[in-house]
């Protein structure tokens, strides 16, 4: 995404999204390729747009929103089509029926996968294999809220490396004890 402000006017230019099209115009927002052209005095309101339908707002932020990171498993997730979203936010996409799957930039794959086609020419879908899991990083807790009660959701949450370190130390302590047991 990105931002600029200039001569009292705020431009956007963000990938495409009907949801935002449609907030965007109800703020008087202008289309003038390769932007979308806002009045200056309608900030806020972009910002809460952008938000809201990105997760993000580019250099438009006042601060960096708090974020967090989320597993998607797409067996159970109910947002899967031709895009795996959240809210507005498209994490996967699927544009024709014989391209791959493309990952917006924060998405990565757990575990799984995807068919090299799906759906229909007029109709692609992602159609995840079984067991598919992707973790989405570093989104905005305003999108997570969104989702957060949906069957297949669940906040990532990295392993606390002090811990590891500790049950390692004592499995190996122990693991000592059992060797020495055995020799004798």
């Amino acid at each position: 995404m990105k931002t600029i402000i200039e001569n009292g006017k705020i431009k956007v230019q963000s990938e495409y999204n009907r949801d935002f099209i449609t907030r965007a115009k109800s703020i008087q927002g202008k289309w003038n390729s390769p932007y979308w052209v806002f009045p200056e005095g309608n900030i806020n309101e972009l910002r809460e747009i952008l938000l809201d339908v990105y997760g993000e707002c580019g250099d438009l932020a006042d601060e960096a929103p708090v974020t967090v990171t989320v597993d998607l498993d797409l067996d159970e997730y109910k947002h899967v089509g031709a895009e795996v979203s959240i809210g507005s936010f498209v994490a996967i996409r699927r544009r024709y029926r014989d391209s791959n799957v493309t990952y917006a930039d924060n998405v990565m794959l757990v575990k799984g996968g995807f068919p090299s086609s799906g759906g229909s020419v007029k109709n692609p879908r992602v159609y995840p294999d079984s067991g598919t899991v992707i973790r989405v990083k570093d989104i905005p807790v305003k999108l997570y809220e969104k989702i957060k009660d949906e069957a297949g959701v669940s906040l990532y949450k990295a392993p606390d490396k002090a811990a590891l370190i500790e049950e390692r130390d004592r499995l190996l302590a122990r693991l000592a004890e059992l060797n020495a047991l055995i020799g004798d």
